[in-house]
């Protein structure tokens, strides 16, 4: 049964001295439905000791005449709303009491009707008093609705206070109504400044722009979270219209802090959305582990294909690398080249001068091959004295050319006040070779420039050497 429905029979206290009145009041409430009940009350006093009888507890309304011995209806209505009485009250006044009916209303009587002399009221009496339960009913399930609502949002509180994990609430027109403690101090927000207020992106934004919180209460689409957390969130797998997201915040502490936040909705008995809660995470440490760990990784590859000496790629990487670039070469038909060089005289340099001094050499080559390269080109350090440079999307005459420049480049530095010079073999890659057969002319090239006097460039010849 609805619990403001009143099309079921009725209880009715009647308070009236005029017995012709009671009898006539009574019949039309019989005639609207036969089972409709009155206790019946005549005086003012007696109304207390009436209300206290057990057959009182059902009662659904209380219809009280104006003219009563001893007291005016309206005083005794009066008397009753100031004593917390919780039940409708009718006023019948006489005619000409209108005045008397509104100054009723106003101190809270539910409604009146005026006695007129054809007692034609008699047959508005049922309408009238059904109409006023059924507002007061409505009345009531409203206050006890809002009563449960401020219970629940106050255990909801309680809960919220007493978890570690940061977390706010809001409401359908996005205004906080909780912001706790933990949130608090990973904020540095005040709930004082929060709760009550639309301001909740102040916590987090430099500008105003809406949380994730927000969102939920807007009924928003993933295309729309999307505008304003582009790669960095997902639908929950747990919770129905959730979604979760990961992101930085520079405001938050000196060096910023991660968060990953969750937003969900709250959803009355109906199913409609009536506020979204927010829980917040820190998770700066973590990301930090993360990302040295990334870097740790990187540094590692990093080192296993890398020269300790030189800075330059190791002979390892050097044939991963060919084979890519030359599956690319292919794959465009595009021209590729090598150089392989080496370092003149460098074991008598070094045996005269020591290793320190023979590795500057080394290096002061590596400096000067680095500073020759483009961008797409690499180089390697093959072995002892012997480097190798891959050149992609570069023909057999370009690539002397750049060799070239590069000879000249480290022919211009001193060690221990002397020159040092280099010579360079240079080739082109030839379809259906292996890469080492490239390598393998390149190289032979070099020892041809050695065998010419060496400090030069030997290109020799495109099919072999």
């Amino acid at each position: 049964m609805n619990r403001t429905d009143c099309s079921y029979p009725i209880r009715i206290l009647l308070v009236e001295d005029d017995e012709h009145d009671r009898v006539a009041v009574a019949r039309a409430l019989h005639q609207d439905h036969p089972d409709n009940t009155i206790l019946e009350c005549v005086r003012a006093e007696d109304v207390e000791a009436t209300l206290a009888l057990p057959e009182a507890g059902a009662l659904d309304l209380v219809l009280v005449d104006h003219k009563l011995p001893g007291m005016s209806g309206f005083g005794l209505c009066r008397q009753l709303l100031e004593a917390g009485f919780d039940l409708p009250l009718v006023l019948m006044t006489g005619r000409g009491s209108e005045q008397l009916a509104v100054q009723a209303l106003k101190a809270g009587v539910d409604d009146y009707i005026v006695k007129d002399g054809g007692s034609s009221y008699l047959g508005l009496l049922p309408l009238v008093l059904r109409d006023a339960i059924r507002r007061y009913r409505e009345r009531r399930a409203c206050r006890e609705a809002e009563s449960a609502l401020r219970r629940s949002e106050a255990q909801l509180g309680q809960i919220l206070e007493q978890i570690s994990v940061p977390a706010f609430v809001i409401d359908a027109d996005h205004v906080v109504t909780h912001w706790n403690h933990a949130c608090e101090r990973l904020t540095r927000f005040p709930a004082s400044l929060a709760i009550g207020s639309r301001e909740q992106w102040r916590a987090f934004y430099a500008s105003e722009r809406p949380v994730m919180a927000d969102l939920i209460v807007d009924g928003a689409i993933e295309a729309t979270v999307s505008s304003y957390y582009e790669g960095k969130f997902r639908a929950s797998g747990l919770i129905p219209g959730a979604y979760e997201a990961e992101d930085f915040f520079p405001a938050f502490g000196e060096r910023g802090r991660w968060l990953f936040f969750t937003a969900a909705p709250l959803r009355d008995g109906e199913g409609r959305i009536v506020g979204a809660i927010e829980t917040l995470q820190d998770v700066t440490e973590q990301r930090r582990a993360e990302l040295a760990l990334r870097e740790s990784e990187r540094r590692f590859r990093e080192l296993s294909i890398t020269d300790a000496l030189t800075g330059l790629y190791n002979a390892r990487h050097l044939f991963e690398t060919l084979e890519t670039e030359i599956a690319r070469a292919l794959r465009y038909d595009h021209p590729l080249a090598l150089l392989v060089l080496d370092a003149d005289d460098f074991k008598r340099y070094n045996d005269t001068h020591g290793h320190l001094e023979g590795d500057n050499v080394l290096v002061g080559l590596a400096e000067a091959i680095r500073d020759s390269l483009r961008g797409a080109d690499s180089a390697y350090r093959y072995g002892g004295e012997e480097f190798v440079v891959i050149l992609p999307e570069t023909a057999l005459g370009d690539a002397a050319v750049l060799a070239e420049r590069l000879r000249a480049r480290f022919a211009g530095k001193r060690f221990r006040d002397q020159a040092m010079t280099v010579s360079i073999g240079v080739a082109e890659y030839l379809p259906g070779e292996r890469p080492s057969d490239t390598l393998r002319r390149a190289d032979a090239n070099l020892y041809g420039a050695k065998r010419a006097g060496k400090n030069r460039v030997s290109a020799g010849a495109q099919g072999g050497a």
